[in-house]
Order: structure tokens, then C-alpha cells, then sequence
């Protein structure tokens, strides 16, 4: 444990040192990544594409199986969700209550060993009354454990909105 929490310490420190040396999405379009082989980028790219998937699909169950056992959630303006099965929960209400579509757009990926950290950009849309739909754009930041199999799973994530929703016709109206 003493070991994860020292490694976890060291990618945050590398992150912080370096996050000011990175492109944004704006300016680019590939995502800026340092540490990560090929395989890890293929493999955080397979995490994102079940992320988009599943909460497009609405689907908690396979949304809380991108989380680690013990992962937190810190969403905006909320307590702190600890655990994937809480995950899960904390999932399946919003899905009950928000039917909503996402696109998800990587900004800048950086892998130190088994741990790697993302910061990633977030269209959200919801349906709106009168053929309408309401986007927000959300910034996440996750840390990702890398699993046995060369997976990672999600460990810690927080997010926050740009500003509130807002409501235009669009795609889905």
C-alpha cells in the first residue's frame, strides 16, 4: 500500500510539473502524452470507447466495471463516491434520471508505470423541450491504474462544468 501511495505521489508531482508544458485541445488535435507506449494508449483508448459507450447506453453495470474496486468519484458540487459498486449506484441514478450522450475528447495523457493520469474534455448533451437539447462542457481529470492484463480501469475521477447548460437545437432535436 505504502508502495501504490509513493508511485501515486510521484505521477501526481510529474503531472503537476508538467501539465503547463502541454498543448490544449484547441490547439491541437492529437492529445498530448508522455511515458505511454503505444500499447497504453491503445489501451486507454479502448477504456474511453467502453467509457462512451456504456453511458451512452445508459448502462451502470458495465459503467462500474471501468472502475477500480476501490475507486472514487468526486463529482461536482457532491460528496465523494468511494467504491464501484457506490459508482455504480451513483451511475444508475443519474441514468434513471438523465437520459444524456457524451463525447468524449482526450487533452493530455501522461503514464508513469502502473498509474497514468488524463485530463479530458466532455460534450454533454441532454434532450430539451421543444426539439431542442441541452450541452455543457465538462472537464474530468481521471487517474488510471494499469490492471494485470495490460487494462486500466479508472482509480480516482473528478469532474466540473465549464459553465451551466445550454439549450440549442442540435443533433438529437
Amino acid at each position: 500500500m505504502k508502495h501504490r501511495l509513493a508511485a501515486l505521489a510521484a505521477l501526481l508531482i510529474v503531472g503537476a510539473c508538467t501539465v503547463g508544458a502541454c498543448t490544449s485541445s484547441s490547439e491541437s488535435r492529437r492529445p498530448a502524452s508522455a511515458g505511454a507506449s503505444a500499447s497504453d494508449l491503445a489501451a486507454i483508448e479502448r477504456l474511453h470507447d467502453g467509457y462512451v459507450a456504456a453511458h451512452n447506453d445508459a448502462d451502470a453495470g458495465r459503467m462500474m466495471a471501468l472502475f477500480t474496486d476501490d475507486a472514487v468519484l468526486m463529482p461536482t458540487d457532491e460528496p465523494a463516491v468511494t467504491g464501484r459498486a457506490a459508482i455504480g449506484d451513483h451511475y444508475q441514478e443519474f441514468f434513471d434520471q438523465t437520459p444524456a450522450e457524451i463525447i468524449l475528447r482526450p487533452v493530455e495523457t501522461r503514464v508513469a508505470g502502473d498509474w497514468a493520469f488524463e485530463r479530458i474534455e466532455m460534450t454533454v448533451t441532454l434532450p430539451g423541450g421543444g426539439g431542442k437539447v441541452m450541452q455543457a462542457e465538462v472537464k474530468y481529470l481521471w487517474i488510471l491504474e494499469r490492471q494485470p492484463d495490460g487494462s486500466w480501469q479508472i482509480a480516482r475521477a473528478i469532474y466540473n462544468l465549464d459553465e451551466d447548460f445550454t439549450e440549442s437545437r442540435g443533433q438529437g432535436a
